[in-house]
C-alpha cells in the first residue's frame, strides 16, 4: 500500500463517499465552457466580433490534473472526470480518429461526452465519411458534439459539404446535440445562409425519401430540432428522443408546415454577403 494511501483521511473513506465527493469537484461544465461568450467579449483580444469564440487558452488537462494526484485518484475518477471535461481536437492535418485512439484507453473513450471539433475543409471532408458514429467510433456517445470553423484569413465554402452533412445527419446516432460554431470564421456565402441551406436540403430530403424514394418509406436514423441563435453565431441540432415513423403525406405536411415557415423568415434575415467575389478572384 502507498504512503499517499495510509496517511490520506480522504483515501480511507468509503468509496461511495468519496465519488459523492468529487461529484461536487467534478461538476458538470457550463454550456459554453472553453469558448468566449458575448458577455466576456471584452476579454477577447478580437473585440470587434459579439459571437461565440473559442477560447485558445482553455485546456482539458485543467480539469483533469487531479487524476495525477495518484494512482488510485486516476483510478477512481478518470470515468467521472472525462464525463464533466469538454475536450477539444484542433491539429488541422492528423486524421480525427486516431488524434482519440492514439491518446486515450478505450474506456477513457467511453466516458467522454463533450468534445469539440475545429474544423476547416479537411475535417469536414473526413466528418462526411462517419458512418453510424462520430469518429467512427462506436463506443462514442456524446452530449454536445461542437463543429468550429477554423478561425483564419482564409475562406471557408462550407456550401462544398451542404449535401454530405445532410446526409450525415440522417444517419448519425450517438450524438444528443451538435453545434455549428462559426467561431468568428469568413464563411462564403453567410454562415446563416448556409445554415438554413442545410435546414432546407434535411425537409427536402426527409420528404423525398418517405414518399418517393424507391422502397419508400426510407426513414431516418435521426430527427433533429434545430435554431440558429443569432447573437452567438451558432447552428445547433438537437436529436430527438423517440422514432418518428411512417404517416401519411397530409399528416407530414401539416408537421412540417411550421418548420417552413420558420426557415422562410429565417431567410429573410440571412446576413448580406461579404464578398460576392466569386471563388479563385483577387482584387
Amino acid at each position: 500500500m502507498s504512503q499517499i494511501h495510509q496517511t490520506s483521511p480522504f483515501l480511507r473513506l468509503p468509496p461511495e463517499i468519496r465519488l459523492a465527493i468529487m461529484e461536487h469537484v467534478f461538476e458538470p461544465p457550463p454550456r459554453n465552457t472553453g469558448f468566449i461568450t458575448p458577455h466576456s467579449i471584452s476579454a477577447c483580444p478580437r473585440s470587434n466580433l459579439s459571437h461565440l469564440i473559442l477560447d485558445t487558452t482553455y485546456f482539458p488537462s485543467t480539469s483533469l490534473a487531479l487524476l495525477l494526484t495518484c494512482h488510485q485518484f486516476s483510478h477512481d475518477f478518470t470515468r467521472l472526470a472525462f464525463t464533466h471535461t469538454p475536450f477539444t481536437l484542433t491539429n488541422p492535418f492528423t486524421p480525427l480518429a486516431p488524434q482519440i485512439t492514439k491518446t486515450l484507453h478505450p474506456h477513457q473513450i467511453a466516458s467522454i461526452r463533450h468534445l469539440r471539433l475545429v474544423a476547416g475543409a479537411h475535417q469536414f471532408r473526413d466528418m462526411c465519411t462517419w458512418r453510424q458514429h462520430a469518429f467512427n467510433l462506436p463506443t462514442l456517445h456524446l452530449a454536445t458534439l461542437d463543429i468550429v470553423f477554423h478561425s483564419s484569413g482564409y475562406w471557408h465554402y462550407p456550401a462544398d459539404f451542404t449535401a454530405d452533412v445532410v446526409q450525415l445527419l440522417r444517419r448519425l446516432e450517438g450524438v444528443d446535440a451538435l453545434r455549428f460554431v462559426r467561431n468568428g470564421a469568413l464563411v462564403k456565402g453567410g454562415f446563416k445562409t448556409w445554415c438554413n441551406r442545410v435546414v432546407a436540403l434535411v425537409l427536402k430530403e426527409d420528404h423525398w425519401n418517405r414518399y418517393d424514394a424507391p422502397g419508400a418509406p426510407v426513414l431516418e436514423a435521426t430527427w433533429w430540432t434545430w435554431t440558429f441563435w443569432d447573437r452567438e453565431q451558432v447552428f445547433e441540432l438537437v436529436a430527438m428522443e423517440g422514432e418518428r415513423g411512417a404517416m401519411p403525406e397530409e399528416v407530414y405536411m401539416k408537421e412540417v408546415g411550421p418548420l417552413v415557415e420558420a426557415l422562410m423568415r429565417s431567410v429573410e434575415s440571412e446576413e448580406r454577403e461579404p464578398d460576392p467575389r466569386p471563388r479563385g478572384m483577387w482584387a
